[in-house]
């Protein structure tokens, strides 16, 4: 019936995965939880014998990582059963009746993505404040909103899909680090014609990371959006939803790259301390990348 699958870097998976094994245990559907640790740190010889006795759970470590993307493709290819629910390790159960929310929607030609949703208080470590803020103001939309572009609103984080579906795309390997293999993958759905039907059953994004490394990774996130982009791997109406590349996009037509670069490399420790503090600015940010991706040769 429904094989839960769980990627996550040298993070403790057990609160999650038991969460979910008695959610799936008193629905009485037959299941699977696969959970594959994609981080070379030590740690998982004290895991393992743990998460392992939860009901369903296969746990799998590796002493060479894969990726973000072939981690995911590998457990889609460890699973069973017929439909896939993709999860992150770093998720948080936000209500009792998320499993059943997902099997009361199931179809085999659609794929069902729940949200992503962030605490309603501020972290109490201003570390974590640029990250906390652009969750809540950036990814936390309902599923009416998320349905206007359902391909362009698709998130790794949350997701359940029928698994023939998924051998028919899977994920694009050739995405190093992080960002935009969620991107590519709905672009492949709408190409395809697949349905995407988005809900209100969000699970809490609770690996929230410092600001200098949410910036580091949004850094990668341009890289990969260049090289995408380089590949052509974006039409006309799929690129329109990406505002950083078109902004890019139209510097570049005007010349006016080589200017936001020298500007970016002037004023990016400044602009980073402002944003590793209390009060970040989502339009520092927006600001930020635009540099970012403008610097990269």
């Amino acid at each position: 019936m429904l094989s839960v699958l769980i990627p996550l870097m040298n993070l403790n998976p057990i609160g999650l995965a038991e969460s979910l094994a008695g959610q799936l245990l008193e629905c009485g559907k037959p299941f699977e939880i696969l959970i594959s640790d994609d981080s070379a740190e030590a740690g998982s010889s004290i895991i393992a014998p743990l998460v392992e006795k939860i009901p369903g759970v296969r746990y799998f470590k590796r002493d060479t990582p894969l990726g973000r993307s072939a981690n995911r493709n590998f457990l889609a290819r460890e699973a069973q059963y017929e439909f896939l629910l993709f999860i992150d390790g770093d998720a948080g159960m936000a209500n009792d009746n998320f499993i059943k929310n997902y099997l009361c929607n199931l179809s085999h030609d659609t794929v069902l993505c729940g949200g992503t949703l962030y605490q309603h208080q501020p972290p109490e470590n201003i570390e974590f404040m640029l990250r906390w803020k652009y969750g809540r103001q950036r990814e936390q939309t309902d599923a009416k909103s998320r349905q206007k572009r359902p391909w362009a609103s698709f998130s790794t984080f949350n997701f359940l899909i029928p698994a023939e579906v998924f051998k028919n795309i899977c994920f694009d390997e050739t995405v190093n680090g992080y960002g935009h293999e969620d991107t590519m993958f709905g672009i492949n759905l709408h190409k395809r014609g697949i349905n995407i039907l988005h809900l209100n059953n969000g699970l809490f994004h609770l690996g929230l990371e410092s600001a200098m490394s949410y910036l580091a990774k949004m850094q990668e996130s341009c890289a990969n959006l260049r090289n995408l982009e380089a590949r052509n791997s974006f039409t006309q109406e799929h690129a329109k939803d990406l505002s950083l590349l078109i902004t890019w996009k139209r510097l570049r037509k005007y010349h006016l790259d080589g200017l936001a670069a020298t500007w970016f490399k002037y004023r990016r420790k400044s602009i980073e301390k402002r944003l590793c503090g209390p009060r970040p600015s989502m339009l520092l940010l927006d600001l930020y990348k635009l540099g970012s991706i403008s610097s990269i040769d």
